[in-house]
Order: structure tokens, then sequence, then C-alpha cells
């Protein structure tokens, strides 16, 4: 599964939930709540993670030789 249109989405969509963090962390950065950090970086994560599996793979590099 390698497609340059599934990687952006999933960058931007990363991004875009990284920046809304950040700002969320900042905006209460006097009663930060940790259910709504936890909220926001679990589908971050999850989409980072999809556009790092859509990467493609080379065959020299998993090789043991």
């Amino acid at each position: 599964m390698s497609s340059p249109k599934l990687r952006a989405v999933y960058l931007i969509g990363g991004f875009i939930g990284l920046f809304l963090l950040i700002f969320q962390t900042i905006s209460s950065i006097s009663d930060i709540n940790p259910a709504n950090i936890l909220l926001i970086s679990l589908p971050d994560m999850l989409l980072f993670y999809l556009a790092y599996r859509t990467y493609p793979v080379e065959a020299g590099l998993n090789s043991q030789a």
C-alpha cells in the first residue's frame, strides 16, 4: 500500500491535529486536562502511523545480506 495521495492526506491530518494539540495546550496552560490531550493525540499518532505505513518499501533496505 504505497499511495502518495493517502500519505499526503494522513500527513496533513496529522499536522492539523498536532497544531490543535499545541493550541489546546497553550490556551489552557494553567489548567491542562490530560483527557483532552489524550483525546487529541491518539488520532494524531494513528494518522502519523498510517502515513509511515504508506511509504514505499525498498527491497534492498530490508534484506539481511
